[in-house]
């Protein structure tokens, strides 16, 4: 039977009445938009561990100008899109389950292209249960937090560059990347917290978003003695992707 603490989560319930894992063990980041949970996976999910990805209620988070990033989002059920519209009780409601639903869907597209992000395996309305990123005993930390090993920084942007690059090639554009936003393990990083992604076909923020993210990630690696140009990348990047070479 799962375990259930008295500090559970509600919105880990699912998950554990799915069977998916056995227990919520404790918090492992909480932050303006979600808080992050360990959980015992059970057997049949594969891995030891997951992370729950809970959000908070719409009227705690924090997430600034979100109008900006879901420009271009399709809402189809025409109900919704009239709540949504209006900003009632329920399309507030709806808004914040189309915000989990579209970071699982942009996590599961680039995981399946082969980008180094989580692995997700299932959402619901409030959460999320993806890949636990990090050791036994201690979750994987911040790049912003980590002191690099001699001579790692170049491979590790070279990586990076190469994340970002099929991120677009598969209409991504994470939005909000920067050191804060890479888990890292000696040797790699995994890009996580993906909400606000926007889609460069539909979104007319994009291009500036994507240089946004190559300044903070070139601002970064400068501190490492590694030299990007940011703006010079970002416009041949979306040269590529406009002319579909990606």
């Amino acid at each position: 039977m799962p375990q259930v603490a008295a500090d559970t989560p509600p919105a880990t319930e699912p998950f554990l009445e799915e069977g998916l894992i056995t227990s919520v063990l404790h918090t492992i980041k909480s932050g303006k938009e979600a808080s992050a949970y360990l959980c015992r996976a059970h057997r049949s999910l594969g891995p030891r561990y997951a992370v729950a990805k809970v959000y908070h209620e719409r009227s705690d988070r924090n997430f600034n100008n979100d109008t900006m990033y879901q420009e271009g989002r399709e809402i189809l059920n025409a109900r919704t899109k009239r709540a949504v519209a209006k900003k009632t009780e329920l399309g507030r409601a709806a808004q914040g389950a189309l915000w989990i639903d579209h970071e699982f869907e942009v996590m599961s597209a680039l995981h399946y292209a082969g980008c180094d992000v989580p692995e997700v395996f299932a959402a619901t309305e409030q959460a999320i249960l993806m890949e636990y990123i990090g050791a036994e005993d201690a979750a994987a930390p911040q790049l912003q937090h980590t002191q690099l090993a001699p001579g790692e920084a170049p491979a590790l942007l070279e990586r990076l560059l190469w994340d970002i690059e099929t991120a677009m090639a598969n209409n991504v554009v994470h939005g909000d990347l920067s050191a804060f936003n890479a888990l890292y393990r000696p040797g790699r990083l995994t890009i996580i917290d993906f909400p606000q992604a926007v889609d460069p076909r539909f979104n007319p923020h994009a291009r500036r978003l994507l240089g946004r993210d190559l300044q903070n990630i070139a601002r970064y690696f400068a501190r490492h003695g590694v030299a990007l140009d940011a703006g010079r990348h970002a416009d041949w990047l979306w040269r590529r992707w406009e002319r579909g070479e990606l």
